[in-house]
């Protein structure tokens, strides 16, 4: 739901300006309507600055200590964030020589050890050292012949060779002469290395004080924010009689009145309460229960509701739930979930447990649906081996199937059968298809499993046909559900006339899917209730044509019916097939789960290291199927809920988030 909130107009003479401000900080629970926003140039632009400073220090920090919890401390603020900035001012710097060293170190690596002081006292005698390089291929061995050549080293295919001639003498060689390096490619590394020790070194430092550089910086960061806020808030004040009377607007909840009244009587101030303007944005302050809680942040994903509809996040919560676990499909990844977030609720930070038991209700849900499909780590327990012995004989009689029907069945009795297909198929053959279809139940739940835990209860979970049906099934009942939140969503809105339209939509979905879907069944007799049936559709027909828009004439009513009744026929059937996603989804996820089983089961045979190949291929792939179907019992889900339900709920959306004026 959506809290109450009032709109109050502060009056105040611009000497008393300040106290106010003051005061409504303190206080904490007054949006203040934002009309003018902070400009560049403006008084606070330095501010603004140190807060990008103390932003990129914090997230610096965070990145090398990603585990540091900040712990208190009294640095100052400013010269943590000096010294953070002149760490990184270090680390870039290294960073650049040792990206300019790299490049000479290749260059001189070919040549080995060598002493260019000696080289050159070597000239001063009248010989001379040149460098060459070629392709070994094209290496001359005459020039060994007419000079005096060293081969200093090979490299991919190319030898670097020295040459020793007269100094002046230009050696006759087609060779690529290099040039003599300043230094060895040992002296440049062992420069490399140092200024990697030195990063390395200050990032150790960063690990070491994060917890009380994070406190320091977040200390100052927040002080800056609060003077950004607080020179934010007192320009939104309307100026009157020659600026000596400032009057500021702002948002307080209804719960919070008393804290207002408290301030008021402590400083030279008039207020009043005044009803908001039709089209004005109102801060929308959203409160749910425990378990609706959880779903707000997947809520505000999209938008929050306007402050004059209703909250739609406990109504699509329950349905999102349920969306997620259809779609993971297997009981296995539930538990994980499960499992998991018993694991890490407590390792990670306070305000980000509620992800973590949302994680587990999605493993809830994940669960049900898996042991409703027969999927548990990609095997399925609908076919997991049936097999009739003796005490499924003695079962079934205490089941009530007759004598007859058990003495066919000892013709399969010990034999083993794969699947539920191949042993309905079996089992039809010998007693007929009318004692099965009569018995069926009592038959499949008394058969022994290769899994005896689920022996019992396996005949419950359902073939992907009737996943399929059960998609549908659920969609329609979120698609009606909606349609009547909708109902109380205009209600609320603009009053009670308007919804009619809808109502009269309601009843024409209920009355087809009561009365038709019943006469399919037989659970309704369509002759005796024709009248019934008629009188409301009647009823529903004039309620769509002639009260779509009230306050319109009969015949614009009319049209516009008819011509809503076109779009909302084939959105309803559009709307309804979207949720054959979360059949596909669930299918598809089982499919590959088998998949990865049995090719793990295959390298099992591989001689020697055939298991351990087993155990990687299965954790391997079974963790590319948790990411990939994760991925999509959260995307899906949510597209069902954000265009599906909120369309046929009548979301319009479009709310501004309540953030009180307040010290951080």
């Amino acid at each position: 739901m959506i809290a109450d909130i009032r709109k109050y107009t502060f009056l105040v003479h611009h000497s008393d300006y300040e106290k106010l401000l003051d005061s409504l900080r303190s206080a904490g629970v007054v949006h203040i309507v934002e009309k003018r926003k902070i400009t560049e140039g403006s008084s606070i632009e330095n501010e603004l600055k140190f807060l990008k400073r103390y932003k990129n220090a914090i997230r610096l920090i965070s990145h090398y200590a990603p585990e540091a919890i900040p712990a208190e401390s009294q640095i100052d603020p400013e010269k943590v964030l000096a010294e953070v900035e002149s760490s990184l001012r270090v680390i870039e710097e290294a960073k650049h020589q040792i990206e300019v060293l790299k490049p000479e170190a290749d260059r001189s690596k070919p040549w080995g050890s060598f002493d260019k002081a000696s080289i050159e006292r070597l000239k001063d005698s009248g010989w001379e050292v040149s460098l060459y390089s070629c392709p070994e291929k094209r290496f001359n061995r005459a020039w060994e012949d007419n000079y005096t050549v060293e081969i200093i080293s090979t490299s991919r295919g190319r030898l670097s060779f020295a040459v020793v001639h007269k100094a002046g003498e230009e050696p006759a060689i087609q060779a690529d002469q290099e040039k003599i390096p300043d230094r060895t490619a040992e002296t440049i590394l062992n420069e490399i290395a140092g200024y990697g020790k030195k990063i390395e070194e200050i990032k150790s430092s960063f690990v070491t004080n994060a917890p009380e550089w994070l406190f320091s910086l977040n200390k100052g960061n927040d002080a800056i924010i609060n003077t950004v806020e607080y020179f934010e808030a007192s320009g939104q004040a309307d100026k009157y009689a020659e600026d000596n009377l400032y009057v500021l607007e702002g948002w307080v909840p209804a719960s919070d009145d008393d804290r207002i009244k408290e301030i008021l009587q402590t400083i030279d101030c008039y207020s009043f309460i005044s009803n908001p303007e039709e089209n004005e944005k109102i801060p929308v302050i959203l409160v749910n229960s425990r378990f609706s809680r959880l779903f707000e942040p997947i809520a505000k994903l999209f938008a929050l509701p306007n402050y004059r509809e209703m909250d739609l996040t406990p109504f699509f919560a329950p349905f999102f739930m349920l969306f997620f676990g259809m779609c993971l499909g297997d009981a296995g990844y539930g538990l994980l979930f499960i499992v998991g977030g018993f694991i890490f609720t407590k390792k990670v930070k306070k305000e980000f447990r509620p992800f973590v038991t949302l994680g587990q209700y999605f493993g809830i849900a994940a669960v049900l649906f898996g042991l409703v499909s027969g999927t548990f780590f990609g095997i399925n327990l609908i076919d997991s081996g049936y097999t009739i012995t003796g005490q499924s004989v003695i079962n079934m009689k205490q089941d009530g199937v007759p004598s007859n029907v058990i003495s066919m069945l000892e013709n399969v009795k010990g034999e083993s059968f794969g699947t539920k297909k191949t042993f309905s198929d079996e089992v039809v053959s010998v007693i007929g298809d009318a004692d099965f279809k009569k018995y069926k139940n009592a038959i499949l739940s008394n058969t022994e499993s290769s899994f005896p835990l689920i022996g019992s209860f396996r005949h419950l979970m359902l073939e992907p046909i009737n996943m399929f049906y059960l998609a549908l099934i659920i969609g329609g009942l979120q698609i009606i559900f909606g349609m009547i939140v909708r109902i109380f969503n205009i209600t609320k809105w603009k009053g009670f006339k308007y919804s009619l339209s809808t109502i009269g939509w309601v009843v024409v979905v209920l009355t087809l899917v009561v009365f038709k879907g019943g006469s399919a069944l037989g659970i309704i007799d369509s002759e005796k209730t024709k009248i019934i049936f008629l009188v409301l559709m009647a009823m529903a027909g004039v309620l769509i044509f002639f009260f779509n828009s009230p306050g319109k004439n009969i015949f614009a009513q009319l049209g516009l019916g008819i011509w809503d009744s076109y779009g909302v026929v084939t959105g309803l059937f559009g709307d309804l097939l979207s949720y054959i996603r979360l059949f596909a989804l669930g299918i598809s996820s089982s499919i590959l789960g088998f998949v990865f089983n049995d090719i793990s089961l295959q390298m099992f045979s591989i001689p020697y290291v055939g298991w351990l190949l087993c155990i990687i291929m299965l954790i391997v792939g079974h963790s590319i199927n948790i990411a990939l179907a994760t991925l999509g019992s959260f995307v899906h889900p949510m597209r069902l809920t954000f265009v599906e339900f909120y369309k046929n709920a009548g979301f319009s959306g479009g709310g501004i988030e309540y953030k009180p004026f307040k010290t951080k």
